[in-house]
């Protein structure tokens, strides 16, 4: 789901990671995960939506 957010402009906010991830529910591990996936792709995980 992260990926193809941020597919089209190349950048997830830490608002949209959360609403996307159940951190009560998700263990560190599975968050690191999907940081290093959004890594992989080119994604940067920025603050705040640049446009």
């Amino acid at each position: 789901m992260a990926l193809e957010l941020g597919r089209p402009t190349g950048v997830v906010t830490f608002d949209q990671l959360n609403d996307l991830l159940p951190s009560a529910t998700m263990a560190p591990e599975d968050i690191e995960a999907v940081m290093q996936a959004l890594s992989d792709e080119g994604i940067n995980l920025v603050e705040s939506d640049p446009s």
